[in-house]
């Protein structure tokens, strides 16, 4: 096959996939977890929803207690008041009533209430709130939430009596809410405390649980050099169970991609090889057979020339010799360049870097108008092995003919460098670029490719409109020859 059918054609791609076959048959996306920041904004979550569970049936708590302690307290709050009737009135005069609520001062060390005195006629008498010590600051709130819930009915209202057992009046006993929040807000406090002290214990548990979690770091670098095309890359024994064998499994995966990529290059080497020597072959047929036959058609030609030149009456067969003789002379010249295409003479005679230059040579004699090409290099490449010496040079050609057919560039620039074991190749052109979206590869480009990973190399095409066209080509050395 000549080497021009493997030349890079961008108007030659192979078809498009399918629509159905380039969309990925997987769900939608979803976000990632982050398993420690879950697990604090649960733990927070429930905490809060406790809290607020906790204080709110600690606060009905309280005031169901007021409540059921209300009765007993207006029972002795009466009591009080009915003892002290006798000293501040007539026994038989209902209208001028007085209390001294002075009297109910000893309760305060042990109860906390709101009472209100009023005559027969519902005329208020006396009011006070009796509490114990003075309302916490922003008991406030609390005691108005408490009271809006207050009922007449939660009031315990007793009548009060002069003797003997006369009716002056009604007192009027409620909680004092007021307390009773201070006694909320105490138990809130010691919710406080509590946070503080699961602020703690959330510390102690995100601790091991980040420590546990570190090797979720280390399986995402080695998944990405394992996706880089590294398969050397191996996790240790981690102390997590799940990640122990996830390691493993890892590790089993790795090593099973290694043995199917070793086995993939050098199928592909082999085949690269068996091409090579197809090359060859032809390149010997061409000149050994061909080469022959129209060397003799050519003498022929030339001699029957020669006996027809000095008779007049065969001058038109004698122009038709002349033509053939230049066809046969085209035709031998095509065939001496296919041989060279197929089998670079000074390549296999001189080295790399000679017939590289032979190469670019004749792409200046073949190509008219071809742009300037500049060829650097650096390092030693006598020391290479044939065989990466061979598909180095078929990359460089095919790179070459590609930018000199499709590029409309007027310089490119061809730099090889060879360091240590790494083999590094660039070419670049000031053409036109891409300027259409990514379609598949063509044939010379797919060819740099196989030809690249066979060897265990990576290739690269950047390029933008107006801004032309680079191909990078990274190979190992080592591998094939000394450094």
């Amino acid at each position: 096959m000549p080497p021009e059918a493997e030349s890079t054609n961008r108007l030659d791609r192979t078809p498009p996939p399918a629509p159905d076959a380039a969309r990925p048959l997987v769900g939608p996306t979803r976000a990632a977890l982050d398993l420690q920041r879950s697990l604090l904004q649960r733990l927070l979550a429930f905490a809060c929803l406790l809290t607020l569970l906790l204080l709110a049936a600690h606060g009905w708590q309280i005031r169901q207690q007021a409540l059921a302690d209300t009765p007993d307290t207006a029972a002795v709050i009466q009591q009080l008041l009915n003892q002290d009737q006798p000293r501040q009135a007539d026994v038989f005069n209902r209208e001028s009533i007085r209390v001294d609520l002075a009297v109910l001062e000893p309760l305060a060390r042990r109860l906390a209430f709101c009472v209100q005195v009023e005559d027969l006629w519902s005329r208020q008498i006396g009011a006070a709130c009796v509490r114990p010590a003075p309302p916490r600051s922003g008991a406030g709130v609390v005691a108005r939430w408490l009271e809006a819930l207050h009922t007449p009915a939660d009031t315990s209202v007793r009548p009060l009596l002069r003797a003997p057992g006369v009716a002056v009046g009604h007192i009027h006993v409620r909680p004092d809410w007021h307390t009773e929040a201070s006694h909320w807000l105490s138990s809130m406090y010691l919710v406080l405390v509590g946070w503080a002290a699961l602020a703690m214990l959330a510390a102690v548990i995100v601790r091991p649980v980040r420590r546990a979690l570190r090797p979720a770091d280390q399986i995402l670098a080695a998944i990405g050099r394992l996706e880089g095309g590294d398969t050397t890359v191996r996790l240790p024994a981690f102390e997590l169970d799940e990640f122990r064998r996830i390691a493993n499994e890892f590790n089993s995966l790795a090593a099973q991609l290694a043995t199917t990529r070793a086995a993939e290059r050098r199928l592909a080497t082999h085949l690269l090889d068996v091409r090579e020597d197809e090359r060859h072959y032809l390149a010997r047929e061409l000149h050994d057979d061909m080469g022959q036959h129209l060397t003799s058609l050519r003498a022929d030609a030339a001699y029957l020339r020669q006996s027809l030149a000095a008779s007049t009456a065969h001058a038109p067969l004698t122009s038709v010799l002349d033509s053939l003789g230049e066809t046969l002379a085209r035709m031998h010249e095509s065939i001496q360049n296919i041989v060279h295409r197929l089998r670079p003479p000074r390549l296999e005679a001189f080295g790399l870097i000679a017939g590289l230059e032979q190469l670019i040579a004749d792409s200046k004699r073949m190509h008219s108008g071809t742009p300037s090409i500049q060829f650097h290099h650096q390092g030693l490449f006598d020391t290479l092995e044939p065989t990466l010496t061979i598909h180095l040079y078929r990359i460089v050609q095919e790179g070459l003919t590609n930018a000199l057919r499709h590029a409309d560039a007027s310089q490119i620039e061809i730099d090889l460098q060879r360091n240590g074991g790494r083999l590094r190749l660039s070419i670049r052109d000031d053409g036109k670029g891409d300027t259409a979206a990514p379609a598949p590869e063509g044939h010379g480009r797919l060819g740099i490719r196989e030809r690249a990973s066979a060897l265990g190399g990576t290739v690269e095409w950047i390029s933008a409109p107006g801004q032309g066209t680079q191909l990078r080509v990274e190979l190992p050395a080592g591998t094939w020859g000394a450094t």
